[in-house]
């Protein structure tokens, strides 16, 4: 058995060799795709574009405007006379916000007990991450600016504006960096799509050429067939795999707490899952590029149950519960548990027994797809 395995997977590794295309491809285009999104998430969100109508024209209001600026999240870039001119740049998409500071704010924030001054601030809501940003910061240099004020109303003593005083302490991403969370999903999901596409053209390929005939032939297995044409494409994923992590530690400082060997044998348990997967796909397909669209298919709906795009605990409780039948949910959940917090075995070997239960169905499934084909 072993020696039937071993041609065939010899086979496999003679056909990727001598397609040095596919093997470009799928090594640093991975590669590439990560670098790019590491780089646009890694930078904080700044210098975004902002209109300001001040009708005030205050000492005030102008330094409201400079705590803003300070922020470094803001850009004021349109100076404006009247609000009727912030709505067409925010609807043209020119500016995230328009600031309005209203005729009189500096007396109100001058005058103790007085009336308390309202600020207008108008987000385009079609690029949320930028609103979040820039609403953020507003509030927390209005929240600052009212504390100062305060002081200097009782005499510059400091004045504590809530009966309870939060004491804050971030562990695993102390800068709340975006790509500490970014990198590893869009690693996870990229080893998964890249181990299923390899993994959907191997049968149709042979189909496709006239091969699946010979193989049938031959006293090699499906359970063999399976193995050998599994471990290829395994052996060129981790390759992609391990290149893409250690881009991300070295230059995008993404940390690894975890255990090598608890992160690689667990990624051998879901990628061996995700290639059988493939495997049925590639069974049914009756070409390579059927194959390709039926696992790029896969892939988007495994996107969604990935966690990466919308957190699974946020979906409806159906669509949380159908979560679980996809290894690559629980597979996120344990490699951002290696990598980030540095887990063992002891935390993550429910979601290990989730894969190997789903590969005790997926395994035998896929076996059963190929004896079921025709091999014509």
């Amino acid at each position: 058995m072993m020696y039937r395995m071993w041609t065939l997977i010899l086979k496999e590794l003679i056909h990727l060799a001598r397609n040095p295309a596919l093997v470009f491809l799928v090594t640093l285009g991975p590669l590439s795709e990560m670098s790019m999104v590491a780089w646009s998430t890694a930078a904080p969100i700044e210098h975004l574009p902002t209109a300001v109508v001040d009708l005030d024209r205050s000492q005030e209001s102008r330094a409201l405007l400079a705590a803003l600026h300070n922020t470094e999240t803001f850009d004021f870039r349109h100076y404006l006379d009247s609000v009727d001119e912030t709505k067409p740049l925010v609807e043209q998409g020119r500016v995230v916000g328009a600031l309005i500071i209203p005729a009189g704010y500096g007396d109100k924030v001058s005058t103790p007990l007085g009336e308390t001054p309202a600020l207008s601030f108008t987000l385009d809501g079609s690029d949320p991450v930028a609103a979040q940003a820039a609403l953020a910061a507003v509030e927390g240099t209005v929240l600052s600016q009212s504390q100062k004020i305060l002081a200097e109303w009782v005499g510059g003593h400091p004045l504590a504006m809530s009966l309870i005083q939060p004491r804050l302490r971030v562990r695993f991403n102390e800068e709340l960096k975006k790509s500490v969370y970014t990198v590893p999903s869009e690693l996870g999901l990229i080893l998964f799509a890249i181990g299923l596409m390899l993994a959907s053209m191997s049968i149709a390929r042979e189909r496709e050429l006239g091969t699946l005939e010979q193989l049938a032939v031959t006293p090699i297995r499906r359970f063999e067939l399976i193995v050998a044409k599994a471990i290829p494409a395994v052996l060129l994923s981790y390759v992609s795999f391990i290149m893409m992590l250690l881009v991300a530690m070295i230059a995008f400082d993404v940390p690894m707490r975890g255990s090598w060997l608890l992160l690689l044998g667990s990624s051998t348990i879901f990628l061996f899952v995700e290639l059988s997967i493939g495997l049925m796909i590639s069974a049914v397909s009756s070409n390579q590029l059927q194959a390709l669209l039926a696992a790029f298919m896969w892939v988007m709906v495994e996107f969604l149950f990935s966690g990466y795009g919308v957190p699974v605990e946020n979906m409806p409780l159906i669509l949380q519960k159908t979560a679980n039948i996809f290894p690559i949910y629980h597979y996120m959940i344990i490699f951002r548990a290696i990598l980030l917090k540095g887990v063992g075995f002891d935390t993550v070997w429910p979601q290990m027994l989730a894969g190997l239960v789903i590969g005790a169905v997926v395994i035998p499934t896929a076996v059963w797809f190929l004896g079921r084909q025709k091999w014509e």
